[in-house]
């Protein structure tokens, strides 16, 4: 299996999703034209996310057929016809006992499977690491609707950005975890200095989440809408973390 580096892995994230500016998608693509086994694997997680986009239950099974009727799932293709196939996939689907274990062993993590690997960060450590990579979001998101779909998508709840206080900016979205896999954190500059909101669902908060706060960095948490909200930044107030809310009701 294919192992992929920290900010790899989010750009291939949002590549998959749709969320990348052009410049973003045409370079993650000239990397795939140089590496087939990579393109090979970006082909097959998208027909698997188009096809559990359209499946609402799926039943388990026995064993013995489950490959077999996955397969059949992901392409009309007959399974005996699918030459192309890479040997690791095989054995997976060949191994499994149910559909979440078939649906763990694809090539990367992805929001809506099982996901064992991942493990929760204090998101102040998570704050350092992405200044020291020049503080650069995965994906520009000032569109309201893309930015709503991202957090639906990812949070269960539409979310829609407020006018900003004067001398801050959102510079866009990232997928840099923290709380769990799905964490997504606003990237923001106030009055030109940088600063992290990460939001996710509320049952999924962690209480090492404030961890390694300190005199310079500071951690701000809110709770609301079923969502928890963590703000990281240097100022002894929050700055940005009322600026996110409901796309509904507000």
């Amino acid at each position: 299996m294919t192992t992929f580096p920290h900010d790899d892995e989010h750009r291939l994230e949002a590549y998959l999703d749709g969320l990348l500016d052009e410049p973003a998608r045409a370079a993650v693509e000239e990397s795939l034209r140089s590496d087939p086994r990579l393109a090979q694997q970006i082909e097959l997680q998208q027909r698997v996310d188009e096809r559990l986009a359209r499946l609402y239950h799926v039943s388990a099974p026995a064993n013995g057929t489950l490959a077999v009727q996955l397969l059949q799932r992901i392409s009309p293709q007959p399974v005996s016809h699918r030459s192309w196939r890479p040997a690791w996939i095989a054995a997976t689907l060949v191994a499994a006992a149910s559909l979440a274990w078939v649906i763990a062993g694809m090539p990367f993590p992805r929001g809506h499977v099982n996901e064992p690997l991942f493990a929760a960060r204090p998101l102040a450590d998570i704050y350092h690491e992405t200044i020291k990579h020049g503080f650069e979001p995965d994906y520009e998101c000032h569109e309201a609707d893309r930015f709503a779909d991202t957090f639906a998508r990812r949070q269960g709840v539409p979310l829609k950005l407020l006018p900003m206080p004067e001398g801050a900016r959102m510079l866009g979205l990232s997928y840099p975890g923290g709380l769990s896999r799905d964490t997504t954190a606003m990237l923001c500059r106030v009055d030109g200095k940088p600063v992290m909101v990460f939001v996710d669902r509320a049952a999924k908060d962690k209480s090492l989440a404030a961890e390694h706060a300190d005199a310079q960095t500071h951690v701000f948490r809110e709770e609301r809408d079923g969502l928890v909200f963590y703000e990281v930044t240097p100022f002894n107030v929050p700055k940005a973390i009322g600026a996110i809310v409901p796309l509904v009701g507000h």
